[in-house]
């Protein structure tokens, strides 16, 4: 399978100066947006690497802003289109030159016939969104998290090897995909309800991860919890795709915050919810970020 190229040190040293280069950017601001300004960028150019393109694509990524194909949470005819023309335009730039993952679905194959370009505009559509807000939202409750819980900050930087389980934790809480709907292929009935076959249903992996017959305080988020049989990333066949990338972008996150950042401070934040109750929800968050060893009160410029 094409996420399993073996490039994953080439990645991990491309992933740290992403992030080493735009943790940078927000501890010389006074004022940084984390949501557009700090989580969109670094998703964006982390997604360049996943898929193993022109690292410039991430600029139009971030051009999109934080939904590349919604407004106000509703389908934006403009936007879908530009979406799928983006789209079609890779898959042809794919065919006669090294464009990473769009290149490499057209030697895909489905037992022994190639995709159809059908199921190649799926799969990247599948890939360009989501792994979107989903990781634009992990990071954003990582900073949020530490700027409630500096002394969490303070636990990790005394010792890495807590970033591992911190990092699953954060995945556990965060639930960057609270649920996902799927079309029932059999019948049954469970808790009181009958499901006939095509009738939809959500698996909320939010709840899942929250139930407190398998975690203890299961709504806190504990950084050095050891059983964690998480499913924020799906399970079996329909695991996320993008799990490996999100597991080595959030670790390495935690990783440079411990090394550069002394707390986070929120100046304004305007929350939102998903009816999920999943926290550290934002539509945007200003905070100003503190560096390691400024003592003075003022921020060091980097």
């Amino acid at each position: 399978p094409y996420f399993r190229r073996p490039k994953e040190p080439e990645a991990a040293r491309e992933i740290t100066d992403i992030v080493q280069r735009h943790l940078s950017f927000a501890l010389s601001r006074d004022d940084v947006e984390l949501v557009s300004d700090f989580a969109l960028p670094t998703q964006s150019y982390a997604l360049a690497v996943l898929l193993d393109t022109d690292r410039d694509l991430a600029e139009d990524w971030i051009g999109w802003g934080l939904h590349a194909f919604r407004t106000d949470g509703k389908t934006d005819p403009a936007k879908s289109e530009r979406f799928l023309d983006f789209i079609d335009a890779m898959l042809t730039r794919g065919e006669t030159e090294d464009q990473g993952f769009f290149s490499y679905l057209h030697t895909a194959r489905i037992g022994d016939r190639p995709l159809t370009r059908d199921e190649k505009r799926g799969i990247c559509h599948l890939a360009l969104s989501g792994g979107r807000d989903t990781i634009i939202n992990s990071i954003v409750g990582v900073m949020a998290h530490f700027a409630a819980r500096p002394d969490d900050l303070a636990f990790l930087r005394d010792d890495p090897a807590r970033i591992p389980p911190a990092t699953e934790e954060f995945f556990r809480v965060l639930s960057p995909l609270p649920q996902i709907g799927r079309v029932c292929s059999e019948g049954l009935e469970t808790g009181g309800v009958t499901v006939q076959p095509g009738d939809r249903a959500a698996l909320c992996w939010a709840s899942a991860n929250r139930d407190e017959m398998v975690f203890d305080a299961a709504s806190e988020i504990r950084l050095d919890r050891k059983k964690n049989p998480h499913v924020a990333f799906g399970a079996g066949a329909h695991t996320c795709l993008g799990a490996p990338l999100a597991r080595l972008l959030v670790s390495t996150l935690l990783a440079e915050l411990a090394r550069s950042v002394d707390r986070i401070e929120i100046l304004r934040a305007t929350p939102r919810e998903n009816g999920f109750g999943t926290p550290y929800l934002f539509h945007s968050l200003h905070a100003r970020l503190h560096a390691r060893g400024d003592t003075s009160g003022e921020r060091s410029i980097r």
